[in-house]
């Protein structure tokens, strides 16, 4: 037998999340953490890749960027109660955007007069003590937990990522105080099999539909006649994506992406009946649908604006279509599944394959008819895209333009796009024409900011799948841009050669706030005229503009341009690409928009 060696609890910790598969964490550090300095300074832990981010949110959201591109947690470190909160908004969108992370945090040390090792010696682990920690984040995760001593901290770290990884999926949180973290123990039989045995400490298997919901949703979609899928976050995996794409193909069902997260379906097929967020006025395939299934959408439609007919049958499919971490919401319909949407997807795609009735003339027939009246549709709003694309005659950009340009510089690369567009989230959408899965991803949530740190840690996941000539791009507001704490992501990028472009859409002001304002205030907006500037005195405005550019190019030496008309584009966006792929540095453009 070998000899057993002796571990401090933080020890324990690294070695559980490497045994689990974690190959990336994020670290903003603090006293409570000398033992995994310790740890780090051995350089025994060469598996692990350990990035520092001088800013919390930016380093979870740095985690949830590597998880949402690579389907894998990475684990974040932070520096007691003060850290936890410094998570900020990010703590919301894992936690809304179901997406696996695994977050530590120390505690003020719990003894003081020198008892153990790591007792207090500071005067701020007085300062930092607050009655209950976990309470912070609680809410917000899937479990949570503190490690009381070194012995069982791999069997936590474990039971947590059970959880995490476990459908629904979501963020957790564990802490531990700094005599736990820095006390050293024989390592046991127990602790040993704990690390080597975490095959059999796995996430709960994914569940598809139950034995009879197949053959059911077979007949009721063979016999629709005008169905519609409505999606979400079915493109959160390939394999989702995939198997969305699979059965919408098979019957010529439209496929309609509310609020989406991800990009569930190609933008390109004639079966894409577009981007809803807020406003839009009633989508007409959700008006005339007989059937809708709903598929992993936490807001399929908003009823104010946009809803299903009465008549409409309605079935769901979700990972979580109880909606547990929602205290109002309400989706009446026949049947509700709680499974695996690839999973279930596959299952249904099986059965009409398997259906007799797929091959009748009755069927075949609808197919056909409900193909040529889908193409024309499709062909109807791609012109109208079309139209919004031409350049403005005064010379000022516009979103769609702008986007018709860049994607034709980037014709030739994989683009990743990262949309927190907040008021243009819609514009960005329609106009990427992206097909392929995992190629325009959101936050998950509504916590502005998400984007820099996204932006490092999708670059840090196309690394790792060896996508190395994949650009990131980052659309955002010029509010959201300021709310990413830009100086630490840029830093990031630099430090940890990741460089992304950044597209800001400068209009001025929080388009979002002042646009819900006058939604229950509509006559406000004429007063813009007769009594100054709405935004100045509703308080949304952003002037004077800051110079983004050079607040980019100080933090981490990021190429940088304003655009103000039409002919500065192309030359600004071939530019910013060879910025980014050749001389790997960050590159930011400033669309300076018509001002709200």
């Amino acid at each position: 037998m070998s000899p057993q060696r002796r571990l401090t609890g933080a020890a324990a910790i690294l070695y559980a999340l490497k045994s689990a598969g974690i190959s990336h964490l994020f670290v903003n550090l603090g006293s409570d953490h000398p033992a995994f300095l310790l740890e780090f300074a051995s350089q025994s832990h060469e598996d692990l890749q350990i990035f520092t981010s001088p800013n919390e949110m930016n380093a979870l959201s740095a985690a949830s960027g590597f998880a949402q591109i690579t389907g894998c947690p990475a684990a974040v470190l932070v520096h007691v109660e003060c850290g936890t909160q410094g998570l900020a908004g990010a703590i919301h969108n894992v936690s809304k955007g179901r997406i696996p992370v695994i977050i530590l945090a120390g505690t003020v040390p719990i003894t003081m007069a020198g008892e153990i090792p790591g007792s207090r010696n500071e005067y701020i682990h007085w300062i930092q003590d607050v009655p209950d920690q976990r309470a912070i984040v609680r809410q917000y995760m899937r479990y949570e937990h503190e490690i009381r001593r070194p012995h069982n901290a791999a069997q936590i770290v474990l039971r947590a990522l059970q959880f995490a990884l476990s459908s629904p999926q979501g963020p957790v949180y564990l802490i531990a105080s700094r005599e736990t973290l820095c006390e050293d123990f024989d390592e046991t039989d127990t602790q040993v099999r704990s690390l080597r045995e975490y095959g059999k400490n796995t996430a709960v298997e994914p569940i598809g539909l139950s034995p009879t919901a197949p053959e059911e949703l077979t007949n009721v979609m063979l016999k629709a006649e005008r169905p519609l899928i409505v999606t979400s976050y079915c493109g959160r995996s390939i394999r989702g994506f995939e198997a969305l794409k699979a059965v919408a193909e098979l019957l010529a069902i439209p496929v309609h992406e509310n609020a989406p997260i991800y990009n569930n379906f190609p933008t390109t097929s004639f079966l894409h009946q577009g981007h809803q967020w807020n406003g839009g006025g009633q989508l007409p395939a959700l008006a005339e649908a007989d059937v809708v299934i709903v598929i992993d959408a936490d807001v399929p439609w908003i009823p104010a604006q946009s809803k299903p007919s009465q008549k409409a049958r309605i079935f769901h499919l979700d990972n979580d279509p109880l909606k547990e971490g929602m205290t109002l919401w309400s989706l009446p319909c026949e049947r509700r599944w709680k499974c695996d949407s690839p999973l279930a997807l596959e299952q249904l795609c099986a059965s009409i394959r398997g259906s007799p009735v797929l091959g009748q003339a009755e069927t075949r027939e609808r197919i056909g008819g409900r193909t040529s009246y889908l193409r024309e549709r499709f062909s109807q709003r791609r012109s109208a895209l079309l139209r919004a694309e031409a350049p403005a005659h005064d010379g000022r950009v516009t979103v769609p333009y702008f986007m018709s340009r860049l994607r034709e510089a980037t014709a030739d690369v994989r683009v990743v796009g990262l949309n927190e567009s907040t008021t243009n989230l819609g514009n960005v959408a329609d106009h990427f024409h992206h097909r392929l899965p995992l190629s325009l991803i959101g936050s998950g949530g509504g916590s502005l900011g998400w984007y820099s740190g996204g932006a490092v840690g999708a670059s840090l996941a196309l690394r790792a799948s060896g996508r190395l000539d994949d650009l990131v791009v980052a659309f955002v507001g010029d509010g959201t841009w300021l709310f990413g704490v830009p100086s630490c992501a840029y830093w990031m990028a630099k430090k940890y050669e990741t460089p992304f472009l950044t597209v800001i859409w400068n209009n001025g002001g929080w388009a979002s706030p002042r646009n819900a304002f006058l939604r229950l205030n509509p006559g406000m907006a004429q007063s813009n005229q007769t009594e100054g500037k709405l935004s100045d005195r509703v308080m949304t405005s952003i002037t004077p503009s800051p110079a983004f550019g050079k607040i980019a190019e100080g933090a981490g030496d990021a190429w940088w341009q304003v655009v103000r008309s039409n002919e500065d584009v192309d030359e600004t966006c071939k530019k910013a690409i060879q910025a980014v792929r050749e001389e790997k540095r960050c590159a930011v453009i400033e669309v300076v928009l018509d001002s709200v």
